[in-house]
């Protein structure tokens, strides 16, 4: 029994020891990496100090308690307790005396920091400022020799509805340049958009099957994650990330991670088409597409044999709005769908409440068969408190609500109470209320209808004009039996203009349940008049490819392409034969059609029908690397002046448009947990986060801020044209009050950072 012990408890703690040791490996690196970016900024100090014959009292990375030093000459080098700071302690710098007039004079010392011209000390304030410049460049240049890797420019998909999609932006558009500027990875383009004007247009130079185009995309704001965005994804692999939540894995044909797609449809794909093929991949929404995939046996090693394998790919439904301006408007000719929840926080409220991915909303609140905006209005309003006369804002007490939801293979409705979680901070006190969930899909098996939009561009809609209750359940179409939505849009499409028999029950019209049936006009559209399916893309009519509207109160240019834009076009193209160029499908050939116009094909309500399949792609990377040091070189001084120029950016953003909030601000912890996450992929990945830091700490302390460098600047600046310092007492209140903000700064992102990690 001895033996046994002793050979296996050491294995057994040798394995906790290297679990150990792995989990704090990336904060020691971080923790090292902070370290040598402070003592580069006070190398800059101390060396031109020392240059200028300022006697060095102290040269010290980090504040409280000395770990461990050393004296040499007259200079005291240390290493402190926390690692986040440093400074230079120069003889006459922050040393005072009282004179007999009760004065504050500096030391009368000819190596004094205060005895030195103007001029040097200039030189001596912003060397700091100047290593942590040249230090960002020598890290960014080592970064791209090695090879770093980001996720490409092209365009991988467009959200329905999205900025980009009025644009007219595609999947497979790769993205040059952004008003003018080139972008070499998708980071870039992201910056460009969070960052952006929000009154202003960005100019998108894109290529497109050879040919550059130019886009203009106003961005907008998402008011759940609070930044400016434009609705696109980064360029995909042909790699699987994940299927649709609730996937049963045991079935073999359910696609799954690490399969590669190397079919669809009896189409080849490639590394090179695999945006267009993602996005063409359900050509037919009635039924599934072929695709076929390379499955590795052993999905953690990328040299794994593999099998091929045919697997089952279903199509997702997107609608967009009816109205641009109202989210609340997605629709199917007026009647709309209820919404399920595709994303639940494991550590979310909507997880604590029992809430799962999958599940379906018919009630919440005192709201029945609410659309994805009332879930929205409701979760706000239950934790809403007037304040004044039409005034609102969140309060702490934190209210249960009460959601009924039906989970998939279940008939009964779930009664569940959720209660959102109420966050604020000091520049918002009305910070939204969140569960930890999102409800963007709809619920295509459950043909219920949540709500029924009384008109559209101020015409009575279909589903109103046939009296279809809210609540009711459809069940057929002219006698054919439909079940989802999917089924019940091809059974309109099909037959698109003509009247229609719609079969339905109504759960809340008491007493039994009977089906009642109802009389509904499906309208023409251009595509039907052309026989042309969902996934047909309008390119042109009349050679214009897009048209200058009003929306919200802005002149936009939406592409025709784009339902928005092609309903501007149809309504002033009213009785007359226009010319259409168009493809059946994305990867169909380009067609030309003559097509008579009629007031019924003025709204393309078929155009906002979208599918997608209902897996996601692992985004594509490239490597970015030189071997030449002199390119190199160049690289590392142009990303050291564009991170330089984003942090002017940011703080533009955030104090003039409130485009940027302050809740997106990281303090020490937040870095510290963003440097740990670079250093855990890799050492290039750290040494890219720490150039950016120094870029960032480069500009922070050169802000005309007291107590930092760029404020001490600014008082020797005033000295130079006075001819005479500041005086003393100034000098010393201003610290004070630069001291006390730096603190309420650090506490206030210190607790952002911690309200962040704890959820």
């Amino acid at each position: 029994m001895h033996d046994v012990l002793t050979q296996t408890i050491p294995p057994m703690l040798g394995i906790g020891l290297l679990g150990i040791l792995d989990a704090i490996k990336p904060y020691f690196f971080i923790f090292l990496g902070f370290s040598a970016v402070i003592f580069v900024h006070e190398l800059g100090h101390f060396l031109v100090a020392k240059w200028a014959g300022v006697r060095i009292e102290k040269f010290c990375v980090g504040f409280g308690r000395e770990l461990f030093g050393f004296t040499r000459g007259e200079t005291r080098y240390g290493f402190n307790l926390l690692p986040l700071g440093g400074y230079v302690k120069m003889l006459g710098q922050e040393d005072f005396e009282v004179d007999t007039s009760g004065e504050l004079q500096h030391r009368q010392d000819p190596r004094s920091f205060a005895n030195k011209p103007v001029g040097k000390r200039m030189l001596i304030v912003s060397a700091g400022v100047v290593m942590n410049v040249l230090f960002a460049a020598v890290l960014f240049m080592i970064v791209f020799m090695i090879g770093l890797q980001v996720l490409v420019t092209d365009v991988g998909y467009v959200l329905p509805n999205s900025p980009a999609a009025l644009a007219g932006l595609q999947a497979g558009d790769k993205i040059l340049a952004i008003d003018g500027r080139p972008v070499r990875e998708f980071a870039e383009i992201n910056m460009a958009i969070v960052l952006a004007d929000p009154h202003e247009s960005l100019e998108f130079k894109v290529e497109r099957d050879g040919q550059v185009k130019h886009l203009k995309i106003l961005a907008e704001n998402n008011p759940e994650k609070g930044v400016l965005m434009v609705g696109m994804a980064p360029g995909l692999t042909r790699t699987i990330l994940s299927a649709a939540p609730g996937a049963d894995f045991t079935d073999a044909t359910v696609p799954r991670f690490g399969d590669q797609i190397v079919e669809i449809n009896g189409h080849e794909v490639t590394d090179a088409n695999a945006n267009e093929m993602y996005v063409a991949m359900i050509d037919d929404p009635g039924k599934s597409p072929r695709v076929v995939v390379d499955r590795p046996l052993d999905p953690d090693d990328p040299d794994s044999p593999t099998q091929r394998l045919e697997v089952h790919v279903r199509p997702t439904l997107r609608l967009h709005p009816s109205d641009p301006a109202d989210s609340n408007s997605v629709n199917v000719l007026g009647l709309t769908p209820l919404m399920r929840f595709d994303n639940v926080d494991p550590t979310g409220r909507a997880a604590l409440a029992g809430l799962r991915a999958g599940d379906t909303v018919v009630k919440i609140g005192d709201v029945a068969y609410p659309t994805r905006t009332q879930i929205a209005q409701t979760i706000r309003q239950w934790c809403t408190v007037r304040t004044g006369p039409g005034k609102e804002e969140y309060d702490h007490a934190e209210r249960d609500i009460p959601i009924d939801v039906r989970r998939a293979g279940e008939e009964r409705v779930r009664q569940l109470v959720v209660r959102p979680k109420v966050r604020r901070h000091l520049f918002d006190r009305n910070g939204l209320p969140q569960i930890g969930a999102t409800y963007d899909l709809i619920a295509e098996d459950l043909l219920q209808i949540g709500a029924v939009v009384p008109e559209v561009c101020g015409v009575p809609t279909p589903a109103a004009q046939a009296g279809i209750p809210v609540g009711s359940v459809l069940r057929s179409v002219n006698e054919e039996e439909v079940t989802t939505w999917i089924e019940l849009i091809e059974a309109l499409r099909t037959r698109a203009g003509e009247t229609v028999a719609i079969a339905y029950v109504n759960p809340d019209s008491g007493g039994a349940v009977a089906a009642q049936t109802a009389q509904m006009r499906v309208p023409a559209s251009l595509r039907s008049k052309m026989g042309l399916p969902v996934f047909s893309s309008i390119k042109s009519i009349d050679g214009a490819e897009t048209v200058t509207v009003e929306l919200r109160g802005r002149t936009r240019a939406p592409s025709v392409s784009h339902w928005y834009g092609l309903r501007a076009v149809l309504a002033e193209s009213v009785g007359k034969t226009v010319t259409v160029k168009y493809t059946r499908g994305w990867l169909g050939q380009l067609e030309t059609a003559q097509v008579a116009i009629t007031e019924d094909m003025i709204d393309p309500w078929i155009g906002r029908i979208a599918y997608l399949p209902n897996i996601d792609m692992i985004q594509a990377r490239k490597t970015l690397r030189t071997s030449n040091p002199l390119e190199a070189v160049g690289i590392g001084v142009r990303k050291t002046a564009y991170f330089i120029l984003q942090v002017y950016n940011t703080m533009k953003r955030m104090i003039f448009t409130r485009s940027v909030g302050v809740e997106h601000l990281a303090g020490p912890v937040g870095i510290v947990k963003m440097g740990s996450d670079f250093a855990s992929v890799g050492l290039n990945q750290l040494f890219f986060f720490l150039a950016v830091i120094s870029a960032n700490l480069a500009v922070i302390n050169f802000l005309p801020l007291p107590i930092v460098d760029g404020g001490l600047m600014v008082f020797l600046l005033i000295e130079k044209i006075k001819g005479t310092p500041v005086s003393i007492r100034t000098q010393v209140v201003t610290q004070v009050i630069g001291l006390f903000l730096i603190i309420a700064a650090f506490l206030f992102v210190t607790y952002q950072d911690l309200q962040r990690l704890l959820g």
